[in-house]
């Protein structure tokens, strides 16, 4: 079917009439002519077709809605809306819009206004107002027998309201004359007329306050009750007596179970210092404290006493402000607070204290045992801090100290469920120390250890110190200003059968690596790195120059005698020896059975010692050997035999004769000295490398006062 997109020419009759409801159908005429998209009228044929009303001209909520099964010939419809579904739940008083869908397409739009005609059914509806006996005098509209539902078809009262829980008021009244003659909003009367009850703004001498709200009954012996599921809970008697939880209050309040107060306020007979009383009746009056004693004062929530004396609690020769005393095995005193105040106890002396003056002091006999406990912190049943009686603490959640602490031979111990036995930490950059260990003793002959770090759970097995950081995890600094051998950094392992390392050192990734870095400057004699005993490369060795360097063989106690190591381009290996010829004049040259398997390109030098003969290579080397000729009988020939190394590893590390500078090293030296340039232009010279941190403050010894037991305040 081809898509409607039109309603033509429409045509609107009203058939709703203000005669009898019953006569006249309640249906509105309606015709159109659908076309399609050239606006050709649509072929005959049957169509479903929906209409709907609404209160607005474009989206909103459909008010009405009713589908057609509709003949359509030269595309014109015609339809009788509120045939299907009754229009009378619309009362026609605002303006309403008509769309029309045709099968399952979008409405048709724009869509249809309903203009004067249609709101004939007004008329209607107020027609049916008038049936049933509802009379209509001047603006006041009345029934004299039956009962009016609104929200509910059948009202169980004369007015009976009803409606369901949406978020909206159900009664509304509101009286805008504030005037005396209009206070009462809502009144109740007997037959007579006479007010029984009401609300409104009269006080009880019927005076109108027309900005108070009043509940009255008038009825003599009358009383205002309160009722909640199906029992009177409450009442409020004529003699102004409330009751709650009894029907016969006998006092201005009378509450028949348990009553809570936020304050309480009863002046009658209150004078500083009373305190509240019960007669026999219960009947409660203020009077003097026991004693007759005037000194305490209760002012508002707080109460205290402004003379000197004493208080005692279980002691009746006090000799402190307060002196608690038990001695029934219970606890002397108990402080406990349910609320959440800063803090529940604070002791605060307000003078300066003398030195070694106590602020709190804790006593016990002499020959108290060392595992009962001065002070234990409990949180939820767990003990988290305790002193106990050797002196030693106890805390589970380790100790956090701002400044500086002094401490005398002290001993940090881990259980063996804790990760830390202790746990040093600081937020404050700079030269921060966060864990500072200095020996301040004076005086030659010992080697006191400033940190000293030990552990061996087994052989094999322990980290005796473990050090990360972003920069340098480990610094050996020694600054001396004697002669003797002085060690930055000394590393020692002795004994075992495994392998002992005095110095491991190792490093991977970056641009360049180095496992051990060493350098040496500014001594007669600097050595980067000096080795007392054999040295062991697994690896290539590279190197600026290289020799030996002995004790003159002529003079081992006064000289030197050094030899520069003989370099080549290649990998190369040199062999060497003295032959004699045999009667031919030839000499078979035997080699180590490996020279082969090590070497290849070979190079050969011969010559004659004590004359002179044209020998030469007859048999290069083969099979570990080579032969010589071309001499004379007995004559000897020193022979020289060099090869470049092609075992497994020199085929995979061979030496690189030319190679560039990689991209840091560009524009520097190995030796900037040596090409009169500054050190700064070394290839190993950091321009981030920064001088050791400052060693810290010179710690003055601390003695440990001498404390008096008995220098209580």
């Amino acid at each position: 079917m081809r898509r409607v997109i039109a309603l033509g020419a429409v045509t609107l009759a009203l058939a709703l009439c203000a005669t009898a409801a019953a006569d006249v159908p309640e249906t509105i005429s309606y015709q159109g002519v659908l076309r399609d998209a050239e606006g050709n009228p649509v072929p005959d044929g049957t169509y479903s077709i929906t209409f709907r009303l609404y209160d607005v001209e474009a989206g909103g909520t459909a008010l009405w809605t009713e589908t057609h099964s509709l003949p359509v010939a030269g595309g014109i419809m015609n339809a009788h809306l509120g045939s299907i579904v009754s229009l009378t739940t619309l009362e026609f008083l605002v303006p309403y819009w008509l769309s029309v869908q045709v099968g399952v397409e979008p409405e048709l739009a724009p869509r249809v206004a309903f203009e004067t005609v249609p709101y004939a059914a007004h008329a209607a509806f107020a027609d049916r107002l008038t049936n049933g006996g509802w009379e209509v005098d001047g603006d006041n509209v009345y029934h004299e027998v039956g009962n009016v539902g609104i929200g509910t078809p059948s009202p169980q009262s004369p007015l009976h309201i009803r409606r369901d829980w949406n978020g909206l008021t159900t009664l509304a009244i509101e009286n805008q004359d504030g005037g005396a003659s209009s206070a009462e909003v809502i009144s109740f009367a007997d037959e007579s007329g006479s007010a029984i009850a009401w609300i409104g703004t009269y006080d009880d001498q019927h005076i109108a306050y027309p900005s108070a709200l009043v509940i009255a009954n008038n009825r003599t012996g009358g009383h205002l009750r309160f009722h909640s599921g199906g029992n009177e809970k409450m009442r409020l008697d004529t003699n102004g007596n409330l009751g709650i939880g009894t029907m016969t209050p006998g006092e201005k309040l009378d509450v028949s179970g348990t009553a809570k107060v936020v304050g309480f306020h009863m002046p009658t007979g209150a004078a500083a210092g009373y305190v509240l009383t019960s007669d026999a009746s219960g009947v409660g009056t203020w009077q003097q404290g026991a004693g007759g004693d005037a000194d305490w004062v209760i002012s508002g929530s707080n109460m205290y006493s402004g003379v000197s004396g004493y208080v005692g609690i279980g002691d009746s020769t006090p000799d402190a402000k307060l002196h608690v005393y038990g001695s029934d095995g219970n606890e002397a005193l108990l402080v406990r607070d349910s609320g959440a105040p800063a803090r529940v106890v604070n002791i605060e002396r307000t003078t300066v204290p003398a030195s070694f003056n106590d602020i709190l002091q804790i006593t016990v006999p002499g020959g108290s045992p060392d595992d009962f406990q001065y002070v234990e912190f409990d949180r939820g049943g767990t003990i988290n801090f305790a002193v106990n009686g050797n002196g030693r603490v106890e805390a589970d959640g380790g100790a956090l100290f701002a400044g500086s602490v002094d401490i005398s031979g002290a001993q940090l111990t881990g259980s063996t469920t804790t990760a830390r036995a202790a746990e040093f930490t600081s937020s404050f950059l700079g030269t921060t120390h966060v864990v500072h260990a200095e020996c301040t003793g004076v005086g030659a002959g010992t080697d006191p250890i400033a940190v000293y770090g030990t552990s061996t759970p087994a052989d094999g097995y322990g980290i005796g110190g473990y050090f990360q950081a972003g920069y340098r995890a480990v610094i050996g600094s020694v600054q001396p200003t004697g002669s003797s051998s002085y060690r930055g950094v000394f590393g020692q392992v002795s004994g075992g059968t495994g392998w002992n390392y005095g110095l491991y050192g190792s490093a991977t990734g970056g641009n360049t690596s180095y496992g051990v870095y060493a350098q040496a400057s500014g001594g007669a004699t600097n050595y980067a790195g000096y080795f007392s005993g054999n040295t062991h490369v697994a690896g290539t060795l590279s190197k600026t120059a290289g020799s030996f360097k002995i004790d003159h063989p002529l003079d081992p106690t006064g000289k030197y005698l050094q030899h520069s190591f003989v370099e080549s381009p290649d990998m190369m290996n040199i062999y060497n020896g003295n032959v004699e010829l045999d009667e031919r004049g030839e000499a078979l040259v035997e080699l180590p059975e490996w020279f082969e398997a090590l070497n290849q390109d070979f190079r050969y030098q011969l010559t004659c010692i004590g004359g002179f003969a044209p020998v030469y290579v007859a048999e290069e080397v083969a099979g570990n050997r080579f032969r010589i000729s071309g001499g004379e009988a007995g004559m000897k020939v020193s022979w020289q035999v060099t090869g470049v190394r092609h075992d497994a590893y020199a085929a995979q590390n061979r030496i690189e004769v030319e190679v560039a500078k990689p991209a840091q090293e560009l524009g520097k030296y190995m030796h900037p000295e040596v090409y009169g340039m500054p050190e700064t232009a070394g290839v190993n010279y950091h321009d981030d490398e920064r001088p050791l941190p400052e060693s810290g403050r010179a710690a003055t010894p601390v003695s440990a006062p001498v404390r008096d037991p008995n220098d209580g305040e």
